[in-house]
């Protein structure tokens, strides 16, 4: 089956989805139609995922490029330039966003999107089957994207993610901590999505069958009021057995309530 555009990841294993390609997809509009979302797995041999790639026969692909994959994805970004040099390659994601031209993945990509993509990747795209042209310099960048304007990616889970993996989803961007050995130091700020419109997308996936979330929020607690919210919105239906996962810095009095009872 032919596709224009992929976006490609190397999971560390099955069970955790890519929350970073479904955003990518969520937003690419009228491009929905030619786009296919792969994932595959750090253990799948290189030759076997690019033989699979090159089966779509992509004009651009999209790859994001994490810590535990960035070693595989230089290795897997070389060999299909080289079997398919027009193929026009553009990273992303958190390992390509900082320290951006001393990377050696980057040099052999054709564009690197540097920072949040949501929106950036779909101008690419326009830009290249609309307007037929590329962009001038290698390393793209733009504003962040106003956060209440993103499209939900929710929807783009599937029957077997829902059954089979891990539902990563997140109610805010961003961290107010400036920690030297994190580069969530280096976001301008925080910024929250709009808590109802997401609290109804978590009761779908609910509804659905999802049992297993895991928010990517920098400081899930950072907001007692919203992170309450949302406690009390999972109490109610804890009754489904739910297995939730947060990243909280201290615990308030009321937050150690409703965890613990205590």
């Amino acid at each position: 089956m032919k596709k224009n555009i992929l976006l490609v990841t190397l999971n560390s294993t099955y069970q955790h989805a890519a929350f970073g390609l479904r955003y990518l997809f969520a937003n690419l509009k009228e491009f929905q139609p030619q786009t296919e979302i792969l994932e595959f797995t750090t253990a799948r041999e290189t030759r076997e995922i690019a033989e699979k790639i090159l089966s779509y026969q992509p004009k651009i692909i999209g790859f994001g490029v994490y810590i535990w994959n960035v070693r595989q994805m230089q290795e897997l970004v070389s060999v299909i330039k080289k079997i398919s040099p027009e193929t026009v390659i553009v990273l992303g994601g958190p390992e390509v966003s900082f320290e951006t031209e001393a990377q050696t993945i980057t040099q052999i990509a054709d564009y690197t999107i540097k920072g949040e993509g949501d929106f950036l990747f779909y101008d690419f795209c326009h830009s290249y089957f609309v307007d037929s042209k590329l962009p001038e310099t290698k390393y793209i960048s733009g504003p962040l994207p106003s956060i209440t304007s993103i499209a939900s990616p929710y929807s783009y889970y599937t029957d077997d993610d829902i059954q089979n993996r891990y539902i990563y989803v997140e109610a805010s961007r961003g961290c107010p901590y400036k920690c030297e050995y994190c580069l969530s130091s280096l976001d301008k700020s925080v910024r929250s999505f709009d808590l109802v419109t997401f609290l109804k997308d978590i009761d779908l996936l609910i509804e659905k069958g999802a049992r297993n979330f895991k928010f990517i929020d920098r400081t899930f607690n950072l907001s007692v009021p919203t992170c309450t919210q949302i406690l009390n919105f999972f109490l109610e239906r804890v009754h489904h057995g739910l297995f939730l996962h947060f990243e909280i810095s201290q615990f308030s009095k009321k937050i150690k309530y409703l965890l613990f009872g205590t």
